[in-house]
């Protein structure tokens, strides 16, 4: 069947097609079998009523989002392609996700969009993948954004301190101060949404924690987001322990890339047999990111093809 699609006048045309007709071409490449041609500003769609109408719509997202004053970038046209549910985001920037006041993230593939869909609707989440894929700074937005909106009155991250290479012992310092370098990357991503004095408010007032893993034990954590990042360092009974910490209304976040084993036997590594075993209950659910979800330096991704899995 055949559809003609009006953009309006007040509407720049490059703006929904982008440079060089970008948006349009990808379009165009998810949808082989429909003919679609633009004169001035009427789209002419040409092809089975299912695909035709959808691409209506994908077209009718992007005017409403031209409207909000947003960029339109092929990422944003990816996630439209994906996502069905026009009452879920109304026309809004899609890839732009609100976290905290003054603070939005912006989601660079469908993995990611739907990474942060799992988080929100699920009690316990594995973020599984290679570096670069956004799992633990996600992760974190996603704890930070649920705390701002009052859901949870707690974060917590952690990590198991093991060695990539190095030794605990020749850093300087104290067991704390030895420590700290594991928890660096945490206290980024916090930093990044909180700024330095807010988040070391929230530090002292405990409503943030960051601790080893070890510190995590005998405790029960109601009203909380807890975090734990680089899992594939964590034994199959620490991740055990560290699941058992869940209290009334918290959820857990639990990242790690499974190539990536620090352990003086990569057999020790409990991640991918837990993961593995608890993806059976509803509760609980798996986003695995692939190397094309790498959202770092486009190398990165072309130096684990080369590299084998450790």
């Amino acid at each position: 069947m055949s559809f003609e699609k009006e953009i309006p006048s007040n509407v720049e045309v490059v703006n929904i097609l982008g440079i060089n007709d970008k948006n349009l071409k990808y379009i165009k490449s998810i949808f082989p079998n429909v003919m679609i041609n633009v004169r001035g500003n009427t789209i002419f769609i040409d092809g089975q009523d299912k695909d035709a109408k959808e691409i209506m719509r994908i077209f009718d997202e992007m005017v409403m989002m031209n409207d909000n004053g947003e960029n339109i970038e092929e990422t944003d046209v990816a996630l439209l392609t994906n996502i069905k549910d026009t009452q879920k985001h109304g026309g809004k920037k899609i890839s732009a996700i609100s976290i905290i006041e003054n603070k939005s993230i912006k989601v660079k593939n469908i993995n990611q969009y739907k990474y942060m869909d799992l988080i929100q609707n699920s009690t316990v989440t594995f973020g599984i993948g290679p570096a670069g894929t956004g799992k633990t700074f996600l992760a974190v937005a996603a704890a930070v954004k649920m705390y701002s909106e009052q859901k949870i009155k707690k974060i917590v991250l952690t990590r198991p301190a093991v060695e990539a290479g190095e030794r605990l012992g020749y850093l300087p310092g104290d067991l704390s101060q030895k420590i700290d370098p594991y928890l660096v990357p945490l206290f980024d991503s916090l930093e990044y949404f909180f700024g330095n004095e807010v988040l070391a408010y929230l530090i002292e007032k405990r409503n943030i924690e960051i601790v080893p893993l070890a510190y995590m034990r005998g405790r029960t954590l109601s009203n909380a987001c807890i975090i734990l990042d680089e899992a594939q360092n964590a034994t199959m009974s620490q991740i055990k322990m560290f699941l058992t910490r869940l209290g009334e209304n918290s959820k857990i976040i639990i990242t790690g890339d499974e190539s990536q084993i620090d352990l003086y036997s990569k057999d020790n590594s409990g991640l991918k047999k837990t993961r593995k075993i608890l993806s059976k209950i509803d509760e609980i659910t798996v986003m695995e990111f692939q190397n094309t979800d790498i959202v770092r330096n486009p190398i990165v991704s072309k130096i684990l093809e080369i590299f084998p899995d450790k």
